[in-house]
């Protein structure tokens, strides 16, 4: 309870004020927005994360009716990524079950697993990374702290499949622990059917997407996934395939050297030292333990090697997860050693090691902050303000990239604020248009404009003269002596 009150005392002193595009959150604009008009994101549709989503801006805006829309998103972050620091007390707890000082130790753990970038990062904006990163040590709990209470098992599995599908390459491991932390020639089986019907169990929350894809239909409806088509295409990631296994020979070692500076920043290369001393501890001590560690690190690590995308180091987070496990259990064997070197009183040494610990971690922070925290980060709410200044009523806006796209769909389905200065206002986004789905649901949503289900660049060539027309971005297929810049913004000219 302490570590997770500290941990989110942090988040909350570091939180972004509102819409942010930092630490790759573009996606939050987008997430609002679905979760604000009952919609879907984008691929595979997180129902999980939509649902409780929009539970906590509801629940936030009864309590603090006033509050900034994006403000309560990346409040639900860093209760959710909070929340995972505490977990992780028990888990080191319960694996230095021997050691002396096992809850310092274990306390420790936690606050060293608050304070790595990677979780800080994803910790303080809207995204779905810090309730991934809860529902990953809830399932490591599950497997290791309460391996017998296969419920336990049942229920993190279905709600790790429920939130994001990079869930299952954690199951294996899972496995494993349950299955050798039994005897017997049956010892396989009860997990493997606890944990199949987790995947079953949360495979139904997919129910949601084809449920509210056709009511209406919301206008953040990727897939349009009414019908069997769209539904695959949304949860099966088919837009995304492309990047994996895509980088070719001559980026694998590119790929995997920003792999291991990933990894090896997390900590800085002298906690990346101990941490590997923690898991050599555990492949002398515990075999079981160390096959548990290289099956939980493996698959994710391939597939955030393959996964040739701009944020795909984001998938290493139970990486470093259990590499803050390992770095703790270096530490506790690191001051038992020293102990019986020294012949320390236990309680010099308890004091000794929480004021080291607590000053690295208190150095890592200070050292961090000015990376990491978004007290000031304006240039989200900057972009959006300034359009709204200069956009019309009934205009259409043309988007190409994802922060621009999220942000105005944010602004006009979440926050309502570029639709109070612009009514009428239609987004469109240019790239969408290569999908049938994309088409369909224009046509659904703006039925009286012209071609409107046909490309943006027909859209923009059958309304000139009858609505403004401004573009976030110069599309390739419109000529720049045609366009002139208003704000943020680019007008077509009359």
């Amino acid at each position: 309870m302490l570590v997770g009150a500290a941990t989110f005392a942090l988040y909350l002193a570091s939180l972004a004020p509102s819409l942010t595009w930092a630490h790759q959150g573009a996606d939050g604009g987008e997430l609002l927005a679905a979760a604000m008009t009952n919609g879907v994101p984008h691929p595979p549709g997180y129902p999980l994360y939509t649902f409780l989503l929009q539970g906590w801006l509801e629940l936030v805006g009864l309590l603090a009716p006033g509050s900034d829309i994006a403000w309560r998103g990346n409040l639900l972050s860093a209760l959710f990524a909070a929340g995972s620091a505490g977990l992780t007390v028990p888990v080191i707890g319960s694996l230095l079950a021997r050691q002396p000082l096992r809850w310092l130790w274990a306390s420790l753990g936690g606050l060293l697993w608050a304070v790595s970038p990677l979780l800080w990062s994803q910790a303080i904006i809207t995204e779905v990374y810090s309730l991934h990163a809860l529902l990953v040590i809830l399932l490591a709990w599950s497997a290791l702290v309460k391996p017998q209470r296969l419920w336990y098992v049942v229920l993190s599995a279905a709600l790790g499949v429920a939130h994001h599908l990079t869930f299952v390459l954690l199951l294996p491991a899972a496995l494993y622990a349950l299955a050798t932390g039994q005897s017997g020639r049956r010892r396989w089986v009860r997990p493997v059917g606890a944990l199949l019907l987790g995947m079953s169990l949360g495979a139904l929350l997919y129910l949601r997407i084809p449920l509210v894809a056709g009511n209406g239909p919301p206008p953040v409806n990727w897939g349009y996934a009414d019908n069997w088509q769209g539904f695959w295409w949304l949860v099966s990631g088919a837009a995304y395939r492309g990047y994996l296994f895509s980088t070719g020979g001559s980026a694998f070692f590119p790929r995997v050297a920003a792999w291991a500076y990933t990894v090896t920043m997390q900590y800085t290369p002298a906690g990346l030292a101990i941490a590997l001393a923690g898991l050599a501890d555990w492949d002398r001590s515990s075999p079981r333990l160390r096959n548990f560690a290289l099956l939980w690190i493996v698959p994710v690590s391939i597939y955030a090697i393959a996964y040739y995308t701009r944020d795909s180091e984001i998938y290493l987070l139970p990486v470093v997860w259990m590499m803050a496990v390992w770095l703790t259990v270096g530490l506790a064997v690191i001051g038992a050693w020293l102990q019986r070197r020294f012949t320390l009183q236990p309680r010099w040494n308890a004091l000794l090691w929480t004021a080291l610990g607590l000053a690295g971690i208190l150095a890592l922070t200070a050292g961090r902050w000015s990376a990491l925290a978004l007290r000031e980060d304006r240039e989200a709410r900057d972009y959006l303000s300034q359009s709204a200044q200069v956009l019309e009523p009934d205009s259409i806006l043309v988007t190409l990239g994802d922060a621009e796209t999220f942000s105005v769909w944010y602004g006009v389905w979440a926050s309502g604020d570029l639709s109070r200065h612009a009514p009428g206002l239609v987004p469109l986004n240019d790239s969408l248009y290569q999908f049938d789905w994309y088409r369909r649901l224009q046509r659904e949503l703006h039925p009286a404009i012209p071609a409107i289900d046909q490309s943006a660049a027909d859209v923009v060539a059958a309304n000139v003269g009858k609505r403004a027309i401004y573009f976030a971005e110069l599309p390739p297929w419109v000529a720049r002596e045609q366009l002139e810049q208003v704000g943020p913004l680019w007008k077509l000219k009359p």
